[in-house]
């Protein structure tokens, strides 16, 4: 099945890729997001086929029936290309980055498309229903700001447990959504997205980490983490990290270096030196952990020109060596 590609007639922009254009690497991404969503229901949805619709980005509700395709690949710890919000009843072991969640009765549980993570369940009774979605159908025809919210913050899993009555309170906003999205209702999408909306906003009131702050800089820190999700994504031997200094991200950002620092040391509480290398140790740990790289590999992927300029990164900023954590 050929990917669908989406294209959007936007403004001209500078390519960052010299031969480029803005508008044909708008295409590229669109169809490369596609072929990984395909390849997600080729290798882990069973007996249902990826629906396409006039939907600004990918929905679809999963249930846990659904997903046996292949229940030893949900145990690798590996990034799926779409947002998960799953509504989950029985036993299960989720697992991101260097966190282990053991869960037990009725949670809902919230993933980014960039949370590397894994799942297993020995459960017999266990049962699951799953909302999963593009970041363009979260977006939806807003520019909302998801970066900073509680469930979606950061690259780990978000779990809360619920009572019963919160769980039967949810369960009826998915089956509403479940319905919406077969329904012939033309203007359907934004009824669904409303819901999953819905959803978040219930489970963040619950715990009451609302998100507060000035707009504007809120506004900046959310372009900031999306821009160094987006520098760190798939990096590899092949794939090498492009920048990893403040400066780089500023320019980018179209910001003064200061200005940058300023804003995320008010919203976040660290600075973007700070941001930065938590990522960098982060995906080190990852490739540590999972991958049978070398150091040489290792360091060249993270952009450093030496490997021993990695080896003291690395041990300044974790008091220990790689191959250290390694054979942890």
């Amino acid at each position: 099945m050929s990917p669908r590609i989406i294209r959007f007639y936007l403004p001209k922009q500078k390519s960052l890729i010299p031969g480029t254009s803005f508008l044909s690497l708008k295409s590229v991404t669109f169809s490369m997001q596609n072929i990984k969503i395909q390849t997600f229901y080729d290798k882990y949805v069973d007996n249902k086929v990826l629906e396409t619709s006039d939907f600004l980005g990918h929905f679809d509700i999963l249930k846990w029936q659904d997903l046996k395709k292949d229940p030893n690949s949900c145990k690798k710890l590996q990034r799926k290309p779409l947002y998960k919000i799953a509504l989950i009843t029985g036993e299960a072991t989720y697992g991101s980055n260097d966190h282990i969640f053991q869960v037990t009765g009725t949670n809902i549980v919230f993933i980014n498309s960039m949370t590397r993570c894994s799942f297993s369940t020995h459960d017999p009774e266990f049962y699951g229903e799953y909302c999963v979605f593009s970041e363009s159908f979260l977006r939806g025809i807003n520019r909302l700001s998801y970066y900073n919210w509680p469930v979606f913050s950061g690259y780990d899993i978000h779990v809360k447990k619920l009572n019963n009555n919160e769980y039967q309170d949810i369960h009826k906003i998915v089956n509403e959504i479940e319905n919406e999205y077969h329904s012939l209702y033309p203007f359907k999408e934004q009824l669904v997205l409303n819901r999953i909306l819905d959803i978040i906003h219930y489970v963040q009131k619950l715990e009451m980490n609302t998100y507060s702050g000035n707009i504007a800089e809120n506004s900046m820190s959310d372009r900031f983490l999306a821009l160094l999700t987006s520098e760190f994504s798939d990096i590899s031997p092949s794939n090498q990290l492009r920048g990893k200094s403040p400066s780089y991200f500023a320019d980018l950002l179209n910001v003064t270096g200061d200005k940058l620092n300023l804003i995320l040391k008010r919203t976040t509480g660290k600075t973007t030196q700070e941001l930065i290398h938590e990522r960098v140790i982060s995906e080190a740990n990852i490739m540590l952990r999972y991958s049978s790289y070398s150091m040489k590999e290792i360091a060249w992927s993270l952009n450093f020109q030496e490997t021993s300029h990695f080896l003291n990164f690395y041990k300044k900023n974790t008091s220990m060596t790689p191959l250290t954590y390694r054979g942890k």
